[in-house]
């Protein structure tokens, strides 16, 4: 199986957005330690600072199975619905590149 890419993204319940933006931001380092991640950002929308997604690269559909069950992961996952409106969307993407591998791939 190829690459996958995984997009995460929440939006932070009102007065939650510092919160969120942190708590995520602190399994960044643990989970560019796992085997099979490849590249792991987080992104804060420009025009609504509650609005979060994680884009990732993972080796392979069993590494993000294992990132979801790292003790970090759950940590985070059991703060969701404090700090979150909502559910998050997580979506999990193969790449169809296009053009030249520096542009046209991330």
């Amino acid at each position: 199986m190829p690459e996958l890419t995984v997009v995460v993204s929440a939006k932070a319940k009102p007065g939650k957005e510092a919160e969120l933006e942190k708590a995520w931001r602190a399994i960044i380092a643990p989970t560019h330690h796992e085997a099979g991640c490849l590249k792991y950002v987080l992104h804060r929308a420009v025009d609504d600072p509650g609005f979060l997604i994680s884009i990732e690269r993972w080796g392979s559909k069993e590494a993000i199975d294992q990132h979801f069950a790292t003790p970090h992961v759950q940590a985070l996952l059991s703060r969701v619905p404090d700090l979150v409106a909502g559910a998050p969307e997580v979506r999990v993407f193969e790449a169809l590149p296009e053009g030249p591998s520096n542009k046209g791939k991330l």
